[in-house]
This record gives structure tokens, C-alpha cells and sequence, in this order.
């Protein structure tokens, strides 16, 4: 791929999100709707910082001149902060792999009795034989299966208000009960600290393929109004039925309300999207891999299906459990890396200008 347009840009950015938690429903709760209605709130401001960030990003790749994860979230020539920079943001986009695996499995087992253990590891061969195609691979998946995603949570969000009725939508309880989140706030920010953590990793190769600076503002400000769009549809959802609140997987709990024939067809929408994460995170975490040890980029094969396997073992743990520790853990952790990136980003200009 030589040079990267605005749709292909934007359902990159999206792709790095829409991933098992937020498409199925647990993680927007957990982190906006368990805060009533100032969860709309939060994640219309989740929005705007992730398109702002976005953007950022991607220029940062141009400016900085470089596509690897430590030296955009480090500044300075710090050896050892840029090497636990990489080694965080790598082990978070091991744990996202770990997470759609795990969460394949359980859809698997709810829609077809497959048990968890063989559901999580066809995923994982399926997300490895992509993988093996790169970046230009991960691109060309989420051309294809990103619009479809954004466009059936939207009709089935369509499909709840008119089986259900819209006077709930507005009525949200406060329940949050989570200690690592306590305000929303706090939730809004922490849900965009980890999310940009692992999107650093697997949008830093795609700068360079961006060759006009309208594309970047274009395209990922599209990509937070469909962000926008996707979250809307699924709080909007359980929040007219939110009996799906309890369900493991609350909006194939609604789509099956409406219609078990639904129940499936959403259940396929939401493996497409855990696909979508799995491959992007993993295609992220392999590139920062071969980029600092030459052992990696002489056994890729090697490497990727060791990847794969350790992904597998890991997501055995279960699907809600990882949710809950791992992604507000690694928020914090990522705010730090955040403002790094800010001020890498500063100094950059800076050089720009006393250069010009």
C-alpha cells in the first residue's frame, strides 16, 4: 500500500477500538453507562479526545520521523523509560489479543454449545493466518468489515427502541461500584488512556502512509463520529432493555429479546469485531517485536504462532474477569505515556520552526 486514503484511515482508527467489550456491550457499561445519565456525558467527551488524540497520533508518526511505540510515548533519550514504555504498550496489546480471544469463546459456547477452550483457539488460528499479511492486511480487513460493524449496531439500536420503547433511554441509574473508576470522570479518561495506548501501537505504522494532512484531519474526525454512532446504538440498547445488563454479553442478550434469529446474526456481527481487534493488536504488538529484536524479524512465522498460542492459554482465564482489571490497570498506566506523547509532539514543532 503506497498511500492510505480517508475511509481506508477511518475505519483503521475505529477498527482500533470496536473490539469484544464495546461491541458487546460490558465495557461501555462498566465505564459510562454504570454512571447514569453522565455517562452520555463521558463518552461524548471519550470521543472528542479520541479523535484530538488521533490526530495528534498520526502527525506525531510525520513529525517525529519514526513508527516505533517507545520513541513516540518517550521524548527524551531515556533508554530504560522508553523500554518500559514499549514493554507496557506491548503487554496491553497482549492483553486485548488475550480479551477478544476470550471473548470469541464465550459467544462461541452461548450460540452453538462449542466449549470455550476450542472456540478461543479457532479464533486464534483465524486472527494468525491475517496476521501473516501485515499491516496491508489489517487495513484491507477493516475497509471491509469496519462499515458493516457501525452499520448493524445502529439498525439493531433502531430495532430495541421500536421492540422496546425509548422512555428508558434517558433514566439511567447511577450503579457504578467499581473502586479503580470512581467517578465518570475519571472513567471517561481512563477509557481513553488505555484505548489510545493500544492504538499508539497500530496506527505508528500508518503514518507514513499517509501522504496529505487533510486525509488525517478527515479521516479520523469521521472516525470519532462513527465511534460516536457505535456507542450511542449499544447504550441506547441496553438502556431500553437493560434486563441485558446482567448477560456476559448484554446486546446479543438484546438482539435475542427481539428475535433469536437476530440473537445470531448479532452474535456473527460481534465476532467481526473482536477479529478486527484481535488482528490489529496483534499485528501492532509483532511490528514493536521485530523492530528491536533482529531474532523476531528472522522467525516470524516462529513468533506469530508462539503469540498465538500464548494468547489462547491466557484467555482461558474468562472474558468479564479480564475486563474489569485490565483495561482501567493499564489506564492509568497510560496517562502517563499520554502526556509524554503530548510533549513529544511540542518539541517537535519546535525543531520544525527553528529549522524553518
Amino acid at each position: 500500500m503506497n498511500e492510505m486514503k480517508t475511509l481506508p484511515l477511518a475505519f483503521t482508527y475505529v477498527g482500533v477500538f470496536l473490539g469484544a467489550g464495546f461491541v458487546s456491550g460490558p465495557e461501555l457499561w462498566q465505564f459510562f453507562g454504570a454512571f447514569g445519565n453522565w455517562g452520555y456525558v463521558g463518552f461524548l467527551l471519550a470521543a472528542v479526545l479520541f479523535t484530538l488524540f488521533g490526530i495528534l497520533l498520526v502527525r506525531l508518526t510525520q513529525v517525529a520521523h519514526t513508527d516505533e511505540m517507545d520513541r513516540l510515548l518517550v521524548p527524551w533519550n531515556i533508554p530504560w523509560l522508553r523500554a518500559a514504555s514499549g514493554i507496557v504498550a506491548a503487554a496491553f496489546l497482549f492483553g486485548v489479543v488475550v480479551i477478544m480471544a476470550a471473548g470469541s469463546g464465550a459467544l462461541l459456547e452461548q450460540m452453538t454449545g462449542l466449549p470455550t477452550w476450542i472456540g478461543n483457539a479457532l479464533f486464534m488460528l483465524a486472527v494468525a493466518l491475517v496476521a501473516l499479511l501485515g499491516v496491508t492486511g489489517m487495513v484491507s480487513a477493516f475497509s471491509a468489515l469496519i462499515p458493516v460493524l457501525v452499520l448493524a449496531t445502529l439498525a439493531f439500536a433502531a430495532a430495541a427502541c421500536i421492540k422496546f420503547g425509548t422512555g428508558n433511554i434517558f433514566r439511567l441509574e447511577n450503579v457504578n461500584t467499581n473502586p479503580l473508576m470512581p467517578t465518570w470522570l475519571v472513567a471517561s479518561l481512563t477509557f481513553v488512556a488505555y484505548n489510545l495506548l493500544g492504538g499508539i501501537g497500530i496506527m505508528a505504522p500508518i503514518g507514513k502512509l499517509v501522504k496529505k494532512r487533510s486525509v488525517i484531519y478527515w479521516g479520523i474526525t469521521l472516525a470519532g463520529v462513527m465511534l460516536t454512532v457505535v456507542a450511542a446504538s449499544i447504550l441506547f440498547s441496553m438502556a431500553v432493555f437493560p434486563a441485558a445488563i446482567e448477560a456476559e454479553l448484554p446486546m446479543v442478550a438484546v438482539a435475542t429479546a427481539i428475535s433469536p434469529t437476530l440473537g445470531t446474526v448479532y452474535g456473527i456481527v460481534l465476532l467481526l469485531s473482536m477479529f478486527c481487534n484481535a488482528l490489529a493488536s496483534l499485528v501492532a504488538m509483532l511490528t514493536y517485536m521485530e523492530q528491536k529484536q533482529a531474532v523476531f524479524r528472522k522467525h516470524k512465522k516462529l513468533t506469530l504462532a508462539a503469540a498465538a498460542v500464548l494468547s489462547w492459554i491466557g484467555s482461558l482465564a474468562g472474558f468479564g474477569d479480564l475486563i474489569s482489571v485490565i483495561f482501567p490497570v493499564f489506564g492509568y498506566l497510560s496517562v502517563v505515556f499520554l502526556v509524554c506523547m503530548i510533549v513529544h509532539f511540542i518539541q517537535c514543532k519546535r525543531r520544525e520552526k527553528q529549522s524553518a
